[in-house]
């Protein structure tokens, strides 16, 4: 009886929330500027006027939900393959360019194999799980009408980096007993507090060190709005890769050798193997924060409600099909 009227409480708020959505005088009723239209496709970005959402809440939901699904789908097969090759490497299990083109032989040779596997499906549940939190703090923001930048930006950034981090530390630690040499065990604290540090400097990268280079770039160096945002959004969070990667590094190790004490062990460790690990986490933000935030919002933009429905899937085939057809 109480789930009942729980249910019937969420509906109820739901419905009572579609007038907020669907009321038009919170939303501006201007495009997007025109010099900052690069901002629908960056991952961090929180500003009120990007997007003008107005479809109802109870089913602007499962949209932002499916999108979520179908961007993670889209990054995680290269995301999956670049993680579980490095644990391989660090752990000595195999080299990581042969751990590679082994993987991605299986994604195409046996792809049942590989897409029914215990690394994508991990790495799936990591990006749809933070993108989704991300679509769904958007949409909780346009509920309740946030306009302010600020509050925006840290309910996305508290939201998405508390899903990021801890999807990223419990996948991370199941890589570590799946695929290392070492006997299963439990995941050390130092373990884990390394992982929720490495993946906390990245999400600072994203949301606050990447808007404070574009504007340097625009202020002092003269570049374009639009240029400057979309490269320090990506360039950022992957140069913050060179000073995660020992921490990574340091992190498996922990795991493969726990009982190593001696600090020269752990220092000899990280610089055989920071080349490739940092080469590797940089290049792997390229989808994560690329492909997978632009097919996002694309998605976005193409299946939920606007204010400009020309961009609606729907109506461009019906445009398309009237072109090609007639009415």
């Amino acid at each position: 009886m109480t789930t009942i009227n729980r249910a019937g409480t969420i509906a109820s708020f739901l419905e009572d929330e579609e007038i907020y959505i669907d009321a038009k005088e919170w939303v501006n009723p201007s495009p997007p500027e025109e010099d900052h239209y690069a901002r629908q496709f960056i991952f961090s970005d929180f500003h009120a006027d990007t997007h003008h959402f107005i479809e109802q809440a109870k089913t602007r939901g499962p949209k932002e939900i499916l999108c979520a699904a179908s961007a993670s789908a889209l990054v995680s097969p290269l995301v999956s393959i670049i993680d579980k090759c490095l644990l391989k490497d660090i752990s000595g299990t195999s080299q990581f360019m042969r751990a590679v083109s082994g993987a991605t032989k299986e994604m195409f040779l046996t792809p049942g194999k590989f897409f029914g596997g215990l690394s994508f499906r991990l790495t799936f549940a990591v990006y749809f799980g933070t993108y989704a939190v991300a679509n769904l703090s958007e949409l909780a923001l346009d509920i309740k009408k946030v306009k302010d930048d600020e509050t925006r930006k840290t309910s996305k950034v508290a939201a998405s980096g508390v899903a990021n981090i801890g999807l990223l530390a419990w996948r991370d630690s199941t890589f570590a007993r799946v695929y290392s040499k070492a006997v299963p065990h439990a995941t050390p604290k130092r373990t884990l507090g390394l992982f929720a540090t490495r993946d906390m400097l990245t999400m600072y990268a994203t949301f606050y060190m990447a808007p404070v280079a574009a504007e340097y770039l625009e202020k002092e160096h003269g570049w374009e709005t639009n240029a400057a945002e979309l490269s320090t959004a990506l360039a950022i969070p992957a140069a913050m890769q060179i000073v995660t990667a020992p921490l990574h590094i340091h992190a498996m190790d922990c795991y493969a050798k726990p009982r190593v004490g001696l600090s020269s062990e752990r220092w000899a460790v990280i610089k055989k193997e920071f080349k490739t690990v940092s080469f590797a986490r940089s290049f792997r933000i390229l989808p994560a924060f690329g492909i997978g935030s632009f097919s996002n919002n694309k998605f976005r933009e193409m299946f939920i409600r606007q204010e400009n429905e020309d961009l609606l899937l729907s109506r461009q085939l019906t445009r398309a099909y009237t072109q090609r057809f007639g009415a």
